[in-house]
């Protein structure tokens, strides 16, 4: 192993080893912006959200990487084989909590803009033909679009010509996938004491029938002649109601909503589909941003582009593929229409999973593919 992939090895187990929930990335911020500069980008900023972007070149071709530096919490510490925050290497892999979401991309984009600039037998004579971004966002689990909408307004103040998304994709390269809404149905009823609940209205019972058509949606959904991204898909994952105490019937019921969206779906659609399933009384909130659906044509330049890229890199075709799962592309192509595509190395399966990890070969292997992109785009 060169000095080059020993030193992106100690920085990956360094970010894997700071912790960084999702509104807690400002100790690791400060880390990959210094990482940045000592690796001698042309410029590299902090915005007032936490995340941080670097920049090569300053050509009129604009690039944006994009890898997020937040990570979801540790609920199932029992079923860890190691400590979930300290990197812990074994036989090339590496364990720890962002490992594969999304720490393993942040470092293979960081260290492939530090190759592009420095490598000088990559020959990247046509630095100035283009600008590349690379972007360590913050927030992507819990609002995606939100960092990297925030990082194009107010930091980077310009608008991409195409972004590549680093999230896991065992190397693939990925053309679109499915949107996704949050969405709480509150139930209402009139509440009494439990002794003579005629008197009152229960709002869980009046919740049953809503639970059942939900049930009912869903199947209908598989019944459908599935798109390029496959069917929709509605999940119950929640239920609460709140009391005054435990020999009170509810007046009220909630019902949280996971709804997974396709081409041609809209809020309008999914909002009026559940006023016809639920109850006369029953209020619809949206509880975070309405993240859309988005699909590239195989034909696309960008996607020809990448697998171009792929082909010089690896000497074998790519496998094109779509992600089952949301990322910042349902903002910079399904809001911004941006051209954008997905690539990454890791395996999805272990995306907050017990025990998530990731090859360090993998990362390697992205480096290679990250680094001779834009040189491909420009000859393009």
């Amino acid at each position: 192993m060169n000095k080059f992939e020993i030193a992106c090895r100690k920085f990956l187990a360094r970010i894997i080893s700071t912790r960084s929930l999702s509104g807690q990335e400002k100790k690791l911020s400060r880390i990959i912006a210094a990482e940045m500069r000592s690796l001698n980008y042309d410029e590299v900023r902090i915005d007032r959200l936490g995340s941080v972007v670097g920049r090569i070149g300053s050509g009129k071709k604009k690039i944006l990487y994009d890898a997020h530096i937040d990570t979801v919490g540790v609920a199932d510490l029992d079923n860890w084989k190691t400590d979930p925050f300290k990197a812990v290497e074994k036989n090339g892999i590496i364990y720890g909590r962002g490992a594969v979401d999304d720490k393993g991309c942040v470092a293979a984009m960081i260290y492939a803009g530090a190759r592009i600039k420095n490598d000088p037998t990559l020959k990247f004579h046509r630095q100035n033909d283009f600008s590349l971004y690379v972007s360590a966002s913050v927030q992507e689990e819990v609002a995606e679009g939100y960092g990297i909408n925030f990082l194009l307004k107010k930091t980077i103040r310009e608008r991409p010509d195409c972004v590549i998304i680093g999230e896991p994709s065992d190397l693939k390269i990925i053309r679109g996938h499915k949107g996704r809404a949050e969405i709480k149905l509150t139930i209402k009823g009139r509440s009494s004491h439990a002794s003579i609940p005629e008197k009152g209205q229960n709002a869980i019972y009046k919740a049953l029938p809503v639970l059942n058509n939900i049930i009912a949606l869903n199947k209908k959904y598989q019944q459908q002649k599935p798109t390029e991204l496959g069917r929709p898909v509605i999940s119950v994952t929640y239920i609460e109601t709140r009391n005054a105490s435990l020999n009170t019937i509810p007046d009220n019921c909630s019902i949280y909503l996971d709804r997974r969206t396709i081409e041609n779906e809209n809020k309008k659609k999914i909002t009026a589909e559940l006023k016809k399933i639920s109850a006369g009384n029953t209020k619809i909130d949206y509880l975070k941003k309405y993240f859309n659906a988005w699909v590239l044509p195989e034909k696309h330049p960008l996607v020809q582009t990448a697998v171009a890229t792929y082909q010089k890199v690896f000497q074998k075709n790519p496998e094109v593929a779509l992600w089952p799962f949301c990322t910042n592309g349902s903002f910079t192509m399904g809001e911004r229409k941006i051209p954008t595509i997905g690539f990454g190395p890791g395996k999805e399966k272990y995306c907050h999973s017990a025990n998530e990890q990731i090859s360090f070969w993998a990362v390697l292997e992205a480096i290679k593919f990250y680094s001779l992109f834009p040189l491909i785009l420009c000859e393009e």
